[in-house]
């Protein structure tokens, strides 16, 4: 656990000391690698630790083959700050696409290494962080976390998801292969009309359950999607609905609604998209300061921390961000890092 006082502590057997350590090699954290060591900082002093079995996880995990990774999630109109930029590509273009980044500035990348516990330290004078891991023990001058928030869905709180049911109800797309089923989504999002357009187009019948009357928060090509399938009667949309209850019935679950225009029905999947959250007791355990909104930081993602930095979803907040808003991200906390933490090249500090 992180101790926001550091502390003179008796050192344990450590694998390395890094100028850098990163946790979580998603966009932010591959752009910030890649920055840092364009600014001079040596690839053998940087760090990657990353909890998966390879990078990207999020991508890989919740979006299908065929779905487009837009480069301005959401409409926003991100313009490349830094080293690194992608426009519009498939999923499969995107993975080859980091591939491409990690071989070429030699990223050295930490798999199967969930962090679980940190902590800041002074030795001989020198403060650093030490980061426990599944992989071993590190320690650096500088952290940085970007961990994704969609690495920890929001669930419903209103009522009980059974055990007994944990494969029919799902939380991503691609966990199981869903092919000519009943298919209820749960959500008003992009994420959930994204999910029924690939639903459909996988030869399932899908019905989407909305609480709210009104569609407020989809893009315009999302919205023009969704509202063209109702009306070819391709998707069945419940507005206003709102779940009361999921039982078990015969390994199948059976959806009770409060509303009495919604009959009970049973479906062979439900799929809920209904956002990320901050992993806020992370956080909170590194010693970092909250408030009503979240975590506080400054515009490079500096913490109240010393040489603490987030990235990527961590500094966008509620409202959602994109690939390239992580990868600016990542240029803004290199840069506050090259002027207060550690000793780099001029390039950053001159754009």
């Amino acid at each position: 656990m992180y101790e926001s006082q550091t502390e003179d502590y008796e050192s344990p057997t450590v694998y390395a000391v890094y100028d850098l350590i990163i946790i979580g090699a998603g966009p932010g954290g591959i752009a910030l690698a890649a920055e840092a060591c364009s600014s001079g900082i040596n690839q053998s002093q940087i760090l990657v630790l990353e909890k998966g079995a390879t990078h990207n996880s999020a991508i890989r995990q919740l979006y299908p083959d065929q779905k487009l990774t837009t480069a301005n999630y959401k409409g926003f109109d991100a313009r490349c700050e830094g080293l690194l930029c992608v426009s519009d590509m498939t999923k499969s273009e995107t993975i080859e696409f980091f591939d491409k980044v990690i071989a070429d500035y030699q990223i050295n990348i930490r798999f199967n290494a969930e962090v679980f516990g940190m902590r800041g330290l002074k030795q001989n004078g020198e403060a650093r962080f030490r980061v426990e891991s599944s992989n071993g023990i590190d320690e650096s001058r500088v952290l940085a976390v970007g961990i994704g928030i969609f690495g920890r869905p929001n669930k419903p709180k209103e009522y009980r998801l059974l055990p007994s049911l944990k494969e029919r109800l799902l939380f991503d797309m691609t966990s199981h292969p869903i092919q000519n089923e009943d298919v209820l989504v749960v959500g008003g999002g992009d994420t959930a009309a994204e999910y029924v357009q690939y639903l459909h187009a996988q030869l399932n019948r899908v019905t989407l359950s909305y609480r709210q009357a009104q569609f407020t928060r989809l893009s315009k090509q999302n919205h023009d999607a969704l509202f063209a399938m109702e009306e070819r009667n391709e998707v069945r949309i419940l507005r206003g609905s709102n779940i009361k209850q999921v039982e078990d019935e015969a390994g199948r679950p059976r959806i009770v609604f409060n509303e009495s225009e919604f009959p009970a029905r049973t479906f062979e999947r439900v799929i809920f998209a209904l956002g990320g959250t901050t992993p806020s007791n992370f956080l909170r355990t590194l010693g970092i300061a909250f408030n009503d909104q979240g975590p506080i930081f400054d515009e490079s993602g500096a913490t109240n921390v010393s040489g603490l930095y987030l990235i990527g979803d961590l500094v966008v907040g509620k409202k959602g961000g994109s690939i390239i808003t992580a990868f600016n991200s990542a240029v803004h906390a290199m840069k506050h890092i090259c002027m207060h933490d550690l000793p780099c090249n001029s390039r950053l500090l001159q754009d």
